[in-house]
């Protein structure tokens, strides 16, 4: 996954219940979008130690419902925060105000930079 400041990070969420495991991971109730700020994105840039996580809480975002049944939840009370494990690996959760959770399968998030050193190359050969 290619992280970049201003880009969007868009994660899909699962109603977390008993039936979670059996879901089609392709059909996903809500779609989480986030705006990597600068300040976010150096927070992922983060490996934490083999059994220990980040849990990074995030107030900008967008919801988008791809189940009608969860509609009503756009203009509700909820919270989301992102958590890392070793790997990296991210994950997303959202909380709302009627007790439902919803998560994010976790996605491997090995973050790429553009450090310039394309144009290093270039002077080098020129």
């Amino acid at each position: 996954m290619e992280l970049e400041q201003n880009s969007d990070l868009t994660l899909p969420l699962f109603y977390f219940d008993e039936n979670l495991h059996s879901r089609d991971i392709e059909s996903p109730d809500l779609l989480l979008h986030v705006t990597l700020s600068e300040e976010l994105l150096a927070q992922l840039c983060q490996n934490p130690a083999v059994d220990s996580s980040v849990a990074i809480a995030i107030n900008e975002y967008r919801l988008e419902a791809l189940n009608d049944d969860y509609q009503v939840l756009i203009d509700g009370e909820h919270s989301a925060q992102l958590s890392l494990v070793r790997g990296p690996l991210l994950s997303a959760m959202l909380s709302c105000d009627n007790d439902q959770t919803f998560v994010s399968p976790q996605v491997d998030m090995m973050p790429t930079f553009d450090l310039g050193d394309d144009i290093e190359d270039i002077e080098e050969e020129g």
